[in-house]
């Protein structure tokens, strides 16, 4: 049973990280008015490569999540938020239907908040926690990052007892950005210029010894073989693959292929290979937007 639960985990953990690792924003994407029906899925209103990462407080990302035979098999949202002067992000999915009956109707919880440095244009991870629940067992690891001490400390707890803790320092020159803080700082040109065929190396909280993830997104004549073979026709696209260590998630080549739109908001994102599963699949529902820049009654599903 506790085979079955962990390898279950792996499979909707990989599909969140990779759902959200790029994703950008800027003000409000009109949604209701005549001049939003000529803005396609994946693209807003204001969009920059780079600025102020503050403009994109307020946004939420819905994302639908299939796998196996199972079409939307979960449903996830994410989004930056400001409260009482905390920037701070949130990341929460579960599976819903037969597959939530299968799996114990497993929820997944991210939180990270941040300080905001290179003239608020970066987000550096504070704190960050992961939990998840599946059935009546609590899964919860937290994270503690002082950049003055250069410091991380992490405790593990299963349904409220800690089983794990330990700490490191953090290197000079470097950031351990979680996943949350990679996906609008990646959007933010934080790691390099954004351009086809550029790659970036991110350094993220340590897991199981691996502290990078690679990123490289495909030239054009090579992105133009792959639109063939998956019948795409909008050229500006861009095709992104990112390598993360393959024990992370349980894969067999730990390749991930990301669809985004010319401004970075991911379509469609593949995990190759994944053990017993195949290929997993998540897929951009819409964007909103939240002037109050809160994620206060925000709902986890949209209809």
């Amino acid at each position: 049973m506790l085979q079955k639960i962990k390898i279950t985990s792996y499979v909707f953990s990989a599909v969140l990280a990779t759902s959200i690792i790029f994703t950008p924003v800027a003000k409000a994407e009109p949604l209701l008015t005549e001049k939003s029906k000529s803005i396609r899925l994946g693209e807003y209103s204001n969009f920059t490569l780079e600025g102020d990462i503050r403009r994109f407080v307020g946004e939420t990302l819905y994302i639908d999540v299939s796998f196996l035979w199972f079409d939307n098999a979960a449903i996830a949202r994410v989004g930056l938020y400001e409260k009482n002067g905390v920037l701070y992000s949130i990341l929460e999915a579960e599976t819903k239907g037969f597959i939530g009956f299968f799996t114990n109707y497993r929820k997944h919880y991210y939180k990270a908040t941040f300080d905001l440095v290179n003239e608020e244009n970066r987000l550096r991870t504070k704190t960050f926690e992961r939990k998840v629940i599946i059935g009546d067992v609590e899964d919860v690891t937290s994270h503690s990052l002082d950049y003055k001490s250069r410091t991380h400390k992490w405790k593990k707890f299963i349904d409220g007892k800690m089983v794990e803790d330990g700490n490191r320092s953090i290197p000079l020159d470097t950031n351990f950005d979680d996943i949350l803080a990679i996906f609008y700082n990646f959007r933010n040109s934080v790691y390099g210029k954004i351009q086809k065929g550029a790659k970036y190396t991110i350094h993220t909280i340590p897991k199981k010894d691996a502290e990078k993830i690679d990123v490289h997104i495909i030239d054009q004549n090579k992105q133009g073989e792959f639109m063939l073979g998956e019948n795409r026709t909008n050229d500006n696209e861009y095709l992104i693959q990112a390598n993360i260590p393959k024990e992370i998630f349980n894969t067999e080549t730990g390749e991930l292929l990301i669809w985004a739109s010319d401004h970075l908001i991911p379509l469609e994102t593949k995990i190759m290979d994944y053990v017993l599963f195949g290929d997993l699949h998540a897929k951009l529902n819409r964007r909103l937007y939240n002037s109050t820049k809160s994620d206060t009654a925000l709902p986890l599903s949209i209809e």
